[in-house]
């Protein structure tokens, strides 16, 4: 038992100093110039300062959370365009084409043809006839041209006579139109619209 104490005795004599020594090799602080960053076994550490946890958000009872506001730029001012006083948009066309649309109210004797014209330079003037149906024997009618010449495009209408009541007749527009060509001179005709058959009243 007494040599249990002796060896406990000289051991804590050895081991106490290695202690004392190992703390105060650990001890934090700036040695020989250098920054917190010490080493210790060839190893360096770096002291870092312990950070705090962000408290929750906290609402009082009986009132809504904060909503974040939101700043939209002003809508722009658009002022209202005068109306009943713009002009017809015009779609010329360098060459005639088939124009659709062509209507016909037709009377005893004679019938209001109306058509679209698209405007341009190039057309000269309408000519519009009546084209009987009926069989006739004999010497057949006369066809008559009725010319129009509008001033501005838009809804043409004309009136076309000299026709039998209780007859059957196809209305054609023809336009008189400049040759487009440099190397050519003069006018040409092409017809742009044709009715199907109309009976007069």
């Amino acid at each position: 038992m007494l040599g249990y104490r002796k060896s406990a005795v000289a051991l804590s004599a050895v081991v106490l100093p290695l202690l004392i020594a190992g703390c105060s090799s650990s001890s934090s602080g700036k040695r020989n110039g250098e920054d917190e960053a010490t080493s210790v076994g060839g190893t360096s550490w770096i002291l870092v300062d312990q950070g705090q946890a962000t408290p929750a958000p906290s609402t009082t009872p009986g009132t809504a959370a904060p909503t974040p506001s939101i700043t939209l730029p002003p809508l722009p001012t658009v002022s209202p365009s005068a109306s009943g006083s713009a002009t017809p948009v015009c779609t010329p066309r360098q060459n005639a084409q088939p124009i659709d649309g062509l209507t016909v109210t037709p009377g005893s004797t004679s019938a209001v043809v109306t058509w679209y014209h698209p405007g341009g330079a190039n057309i000269v003037d309408y000519r519009i006839t009546a084209i009987s149906q009926d069989l006739v024997s004999g010497p057949q009618p006369q066809i008559d041209w009725v010319r129009e010449v509008p001033l501005e495009c838009g809804m043409v209408s004309t009136t076309v006579p000299g026709l039998q009541a209780k007859s059957h007749y196809v209305f054609s527009v023809d336009a008189v139109l400049r040759q487009d060509d440099m190397a050519r001179e003069g006018t040409y005709t092409r017809t742009v619209a044709r009715s199907g058959v109309v009976t007069t009243t």
